[in-house]
């Protein structure tokens, strides 16, 4: 199939074997499709309410033609929404593991928060949008790359960020060694910053860690 091609409300199926048992079949649609970029430069997950519950990781998401669009890799703490890999960057990666190389994910050295109503206020931004940078882990990119502290992370590549949850994704959906643009609100002002991802540590993943 072509993840490319997935439309906002097309109907999807996912397929599983939860915890080993009897096939399961689940239908949705999609409710965000994965951005087309190149799995060098991060990539987005296919979100939809099919795949959402547990067991569901590792089954194929195929559309109403039967075509396999994307892998479901987890699902959301509610379990209301389901998160796919898209068919086009796993089909990028395939050549790579058959060679026998490591994918390492990247790391930027942050933590955030959401940025309510209220603290936008505060920083004078308008209207609210972004991460707040709760900290910047010592000796990693951010820190490299002057991120402080209290900056608002607004966009990554160009593309605004919504939530804490979006924001770890596209961060750890790009592999270590590869450069990201971030843009930064810090005192009333936009600033753009080019970071280059250092290897995720295997003892982070907090969902609010990129």
């Amino acid at each position: 199939g072509d993840s490319d091609r997935l439309k906002v409300g097309e109907l999807v199926a996912s397929l599983s074997y939860p915890f080993g048992r009897e096939s399961s079949l689940s239908f949705g649609i999609i409710s965000r499709r994965g951005r087309s970029r190149s799995v060098s430069a991060g990539f987005d997950f296919i979100q939809t309410n099919a795949g959402a519950s547990a067991g569901s990781s590792g089954g194929p998401l195929v559309n109403i033609k039967g075509e396999t669009v994307g892998m479901v890799t987890m699902a959301s703490q509610n379990g209301t929404m389901g998160f796919a890999i898209p068919i086009s960057v796993i089909k990028n990666l395939l050549p790579r593991l058959e060679r026998g190389e490591k994918i390492v994910w990247g790391w930027l050295g942050v933590r955030v928060s959401e940025l309510t109503l209220e603290a936008a206020d505060k920083l004078g931004l308008s209207p609210a949008k972004g991460v707040f940078v709760n900290s910047v882990v010592a000796g990693q990119p951010a820190e490299k790359g002057n991120i402080l502290p209290h900056d608002v992370i607004v966009a990554v590549n160009g593309v605004e960020i919504d939530n804490p949850r979006e924001f770890t994704r596209m961060i750890s959906g790009a592999e270590a060694g590869s450069e990201v643009r971030l843009t930064i609100f810090r005192q009333g002002g936009l600033l753009q910053r080019s970071v280059i991802l250092a290897p995720r540590p295997q003892e982070s993943g907090g969902g609010r860690e990129g």
